[in-house]
């Protein structure tokens, strides 16, 4: 382990170019998490839950569903209700009941994408039990699907992503799988002679198998994992996300598991997936162990236009950030860059990657929060404080504080990003286990901006997978991804932010569709949202 000294060396606090309000209640997002503790002390109780923003009505603003857990074991309580949040202009409205939703199940994850392609935002939820998959109907209102279309999933889902694994034009899922829980009940950890009981340890419940779905194109899914090669990587999968880290045209998936080593499955195009976590160095910390992973994203941080591969740990270890080196191959920066930061007596579950102030470089964001509500290693605690990562465009980081949000503490968990206000900068959402619902608004200067929605006509409707490079005036070039799944248990707004810093405008845009289009589109206007659909 390196030493205390060296990761306080590698941040630099200092001030802060933004700063991000919390304003969910006075914007209406009026929503606090239920755990559902009880005495027997269940695994699933620690580590839920997240949120995904889409846009359910096709009006220009991204709407937010948030996932709740309630009591355990389930029992389809009201408490458990996960909510739907309208966004009319900036101020939210619970359209629950309104858009016929009813899952009341112990909630962990939701993950927002037009599976069917039919122009209307869809919704998987994952839950401790089953998922769920939530067809929308075009008018307001949403119908469970689950059974008709072969969903069965894993019996603990967590995170979830879509892409297009196969060239077909629609979006295939995996589902990422926690731990084999189904003796939890009958597991002691505590104190054998008061009888006190705490959680075990997650590192005491044998791994298990996620699982990939196919889309038929019907409706309907078939169930993959075996034939695409990943049903002999037993994980303990808490995070995932779909990029295309090679470059080849086609979609990898990138898994962040607890206790055991990371996955990286690169895609053969056919259906199948080739592991190659060892050999791309991305499976271990840097002391070649395998470390508590949780939240995941996947962007250019260096500008050097390959994806790089970040990721939030546990305690007494450093989160990870894996520079794309080409070629399938990665190198671990995490303390060199300052990305390591003062994380030590954390335990990091959200994270995003984001241009906080428009300056062209993605920063991060992350939530953290410990997973026991008493915690064994001194000087860590239950709830935590969020921070923020800043760029220097050059992929080396400074920890930062940005108002009154980061001085709170919280038991964070998922958060998402989207542009809830179309002002061109984009905000956070984050969800507190046993805690209330944040919105933090970003209130940053004002520079020039353009933002693309993309529209399929043959790659899926959304265009999740594909791969954006603005070009500048000045030659500068910005790439950005587009995903259905990531962070933590959450989704966030599949529109893409450029931030343009001093530049005045993009010359250029270059879209690499999922199906293997280029397509050039230039001189775009700044300040507004911009649809580009599929020539």
């Amino acid at each position: 382990m390196m030493s205390l000294a060296l990761l306080l060396a590698a941040s630099n606090p200092g001030g802060c170019p933004v700063t991000l309000t919390d304003v969910a209640a006075k914007s209406g997002l009026v929503f606090a998490h239920e755990r559902g503790a009880t005495p027997e002390r269940r695994l699933p109780e620690t580590v839920g839950a997240g949120l995904a923003w889409l846009d359910y009505d096709n009006d220009g603003w991204m709407d937010l569903y948030v996932v709740q857990s309630g009591p355990f074991p389930p029992n389809g309580s009201p408490k458990a209700q996960d909510r739907l949040f309208r966004n009319d202009h900036g101020r939210f409205v619970d359209v629950t009941a309104k858009a016929g939703l009813s899952d009341t199940r112990y909630g962990m994850g939701a993950i927002a994408a037009d599976y069917d392609n039919d122009g209307w935002v869809d919704l998987l939820v994952t839950n401790w039990g089953g998922p769920m998959l939530l067809h929308n109907e075009g008018n307001g209102t949403f119908k469970d699907v689950t059974e008709k279309s072969g969903i069965k999933g894993p019996r603990w889902g967590t995170s979830a992503a879509w892409a297009d694994i196969d060239g077909d034009g629609d979006l295939d899922l995996f589902i990422a799988s926690y731990v084999d829980d189904s003796k939890d009940k009958d597991m002691f950890c505590g104190d054998p002679v008061t009888g006190h009981k705490m959680y075990c340890p997650p590192v005491m419940y044998p791994p298990s198998v996620s699982v990939m779905y196919r889309n038929n194109g019907d409706g309907t899914f078939t169930d993959i994992s075996r034939s695409a090669g990943i049903t002999h990587a037993l994980g303990k999968g808490l995070g995932v996300v779909f990029a295309d880290v090679d470059l080849d045209g086609k979609p990898d998936l990138y898994v962040a598991n607890d206790e055991v080593m990371n996955f990286l499955f690169r895609n053969l195009g056919d259906g199948r997936f080739e592991d190659i976590s060892v050999a791309s160095g991305t499976a271990f910390g840097l002391e070649g162990n395998p470390q508590g992973g949780m939240g995941t994203d996947i962007g250019d941080l260096d500008g050097d236009g390959l994806p790089d591969i970040v990721v939030a740990n546990y305690e007494g270890e450093t989160n990870e950030y894996y520079r794309n080196l080409g070629s399938g191959v990665f190198e671990d920066l995490s303390v060199s860059s300052g990305w390591a930061g003062t994380v030590l007596t954390y335990v990091g579950f959200g994270l995003n990657l984001l241009d906080l102030d428009n300056d062209g470089n993605l920063d991060a964001f992350i939530a953290n929060g410990h997973i026991f509500d008493n915690p064994r290693r001194q000087g860590t605690s239950y709830a935590q404080k969020p921070f923020l990562l800043w760029n220097d465009g050059k992929g080396h980081f400074r920890q930062r504080g940005c108002g009154p949000a980061f001085e709170k503490e919280f038991v964070g968990r998922g958060s998402a990003v989207a542009d809830y206000d179309n002002d061109g900068d984009p905000d956070i959402a984050v969800s507190s286990s046993g805690g209330v619902l944040q919105l933090l608004r970003n209130d940053g200067p004002k520079t020039n901006w353009v933002g693309v929605e993309l529209s399929g006509t043959k790659s899926n409707r959304k265009g999740i997978g594909a791969r954006l490079v603005g070009e500048t005036p000045s030659g500068r070039k910005l790439t950005r991804l587009v995903h259905a799944g990531n962070s933590y248990l959450s989704s966030s707004d599949p529109r893409v932010l450029f931030g343009l810093g001093a530049e005045t405008s993009l010359k250029s845009l270059t879209i690499y569709w999922p199906l293997g289009k280029v397509q050039v589109v230039k001189n775009l206007p700044t300040g507004k949202y911009v649809v580009v659909k599929e020539e």
